[in-house]
Formats: C-alpha cells, sequence, structure tokens
C-alpha cells in the first residue's frame, strides 16, 4: 500500500510544479492613470502594460465601453514605440459623476503552445470624477432674451475702405515688431538650458503671491518643457505631462527625478486646468522642485570621465 501511494507522489508533485510555473508567467496588465480627481469630459490619459507572458505573441486591446457607459473612449489604444514587454496609452473621458473603475482593458495573447488566453488588469483603477460646477451652487438660470438694438446685419460697405487703410499700417507694425525681436534675440546670448531655468525660477519665486497662480503655474510648466527639450532634444514643448512621464522613464532617469517631475506638472495642470486653489508655500515647492529636478538631470546626463571632466548629452 505504501508503496502505490509513492507511485502516485511525484506525477502529483510534478503538476503542482507546473502549475505554479504557469501561474506565475499568465499574462496580465499593469494599468496606470493620472492622479488625481477630474471632472466631467476632461481627458484622462491611460497606460497599458503587459506583464508576463513569457515569449507569446501579444495582440491589440481592446476597452469596454458602451454608449450607455460612464466612459467614452476618446483616442487609442495606441502603441508605445519601443516599449519591451509592449505597452498602450489610450484616452479616455468620464461621463458621469463619483467614483468611476476604468473600463475592462483586455489583449489577447498567442502562447507558445498555441493556445490563446486575453490578459487583463488584476485590480483595474479608480477615478474620482467631480462636477465642474462649484459645490452647492445651482444651475444657473439662462438670461432673458433682449431686442434688437440698432440696425441689424453686417456693413459691408465698410469692409474695402477700412481694409485699403489697415492693411498698409499691419504690414508696416509686422515687420517692425520681427525686426525689434530679432534684434533682441541677437544682442542677448541664451542662457544653458539649466541656468535658464535657474533665472526662470528665481523670477517666479518673486511673483508667488503678487501674480495669480495659474499665471505662474504657466510659466513654470512652460520653462521646465523648454529645459527637457533643450537638454534631450525631444520635442518635450509639445508633450502633455503623460508624455513627459513616458519620456523620463525611458531615458532611465533616477526615480527620483521621475517623481519630481511629475509632481511638478501634477502641481502645474492641477491649477491651470483643474482650477485647484494652490497655497504660496507649494507654489515655491513646485518652482524648488522643478530646479532640483534638472540639477538631478544634469548629474544623471554628465558622469566624469577618466579625465575628471563633464560629459554632457544636450546642448
Amino acid at each position: 500500500m505504501f508503496t502505490r501511494s509513492r507511485r502516485w507522489l511525484l506525477p502529483a508533485v510534478l503538476a503542482a510544479g507546473a502549475a505554479a510555473t504557469a501561474a506565475a508567467d499568465a499574462p496580465t496588465l499593469s494599468i496606470e492613470v493620472s492622479p488625481g480627481s477630474v471632472r466631467v469630459g476632461d481627458r484622462v490619459e491611460v497606460m497599458a502594460s503587459a506583464r508576463g507572458g513569457g515569449d507569446g505573441l501579444w495582440g491589440e486591446p481592446t476597452v469596454a465601453v458602451t454608449d450607455e457607459g460612464p466612459w467614452a473612449l476618446v483616442d487609442g489604444p495606441t502603441a508605445v514605440a519601443g516599449a519591451r514587454p509592449p505597452a498602450w496609452t489610450l484616452v479616455l473621458a468620464p461621463l458621469e459623476l463619483g467614483e468611476q473603475p476604468l473600463p475592462d482593458i483586455s489583449v489577447s495573447v498567442r502562447m507558445p503552445g498555441g493556445d490563446t488566453v486575453s490578459a487583463t488588469a488584476d485590480a483595474p483603477p479608480s477615478v474620482e470624477v467631480v462636477s465642474v460646477l462649484p459645490e452647492g451652487d445651482e444651475p444657473p438660470e439662462p438670461a432673458p432674451l433682449r431686442d434688437p438694438i440698432g440696425v441689424a446685419g453686417f456693413p459691408w460697405e465698410w469692409v474695402l475702405p477700412a481694409a485699403v487703410v489697415l492693411l498698409p499700417l499691419g504690414l508696416a507694425v509686422a515687420w517692425w515688431w520681427r525686426s525689434r525681436g530679432r534684434s533682441e534675440t541677437e544682442a542677448r546670448p541664451a542662457l544653458p538650458p539649466l541656468a535658464e531655468l535657474e533665472a526662470l525660477a528665481e523670477a517666479l519665486g518673486e511673483r508667488v503671491g503678487r501674480d495669480p497662480a495659474d499665471g505662474v503655474c504657466d510659466r513654470l510648466a512652460a520653462g521646465l518643457r523648454r529645459y527637457l527639450e533643450r537638454r534631450t532634444g525631444e520635442p518635450a514643448g509639445e508633450m502633455t505631462s503623460f508624455e513627459l512621464r513616458l519620456l523620463a522613464r525611458q531615458r532611465g532617469w533616477p526615480e527620483t527625478t521621475q517623481r519630481l517631475v511629475q509632481r511638478v506638472m501634477y502641481v502645474a495642470d492641477g491649477v491651470r486646468f483643474g482650477r485647484r486653489t494652490c497655497p504660496d508655500d507649494e507654489l515655491h515647492a513646485a518652482i524648488g522642485g522643478a530646479v532640483d529636478a534638472a540639477r538631478s538631470i544634469e548629474a544623471f546626463l554628465e558622469p566624469a570621465d577618466s579625465d575628471g571632466t563633464a560629459v554632457g548629452e544636450g546642448p
């Protein structure tokens, strides 16, 4: 009896080990979404990354959105060029208020043995969707219609005489403005990328508490994007905040640097687009974070060579 039990023990152990290995290598998706709350209709950037699957062949993602659902698919999914394992980006827009889980995202994976499985996220994140109206406010009443005043219609008879007078004047002003801007640019040499960002940070620090916070954040976000564009050669000035985080990840910058870039853009976007109130000390911290991020990038891009000189990557 004991001998018969031992004959069944080895196949059972081997089967359990194979099942554990298959479960550990089962393909899944990792879903990342920008932090913070959004308003109804805002664009929400999402990245889905492949996990596991061994040498399986990944297909294209499918997003489970419906006409009556709480989400609308605005753009994508779009494959991230050069990502290994594969990753995709997509843009969603929430249509309902409250805590809204992201729609199910799945990808078909053809395994080396020929079987096809569906990879999904184990725990897809949720997004807090708030109203576009301030809390407690009632929907505004439409303004009453007013009676028309004066002559109706566009005065076309004045278009040609006005064009004859204003067109030469406008061309002369445009030529003078371009000549003035060109001469000022040629007379003022450009600062190095880090020095330019530090000068901007110093000027912005003096404007905190005096100028509106959204204006300070506009200049801060533009300054950080210009530094990244000059230092890496990538079109950072045209990138979204999500694409900037992806650029930092692809360049292999330190984790602390990536978090600094993400924090600065989160504060700037929250004030500019989310109408979020930002205390002065938080604005000062964001301005200092942009400089700290740039200095850490400089240290990463300019390691000391054997002669003790710095090796740079950008202009």
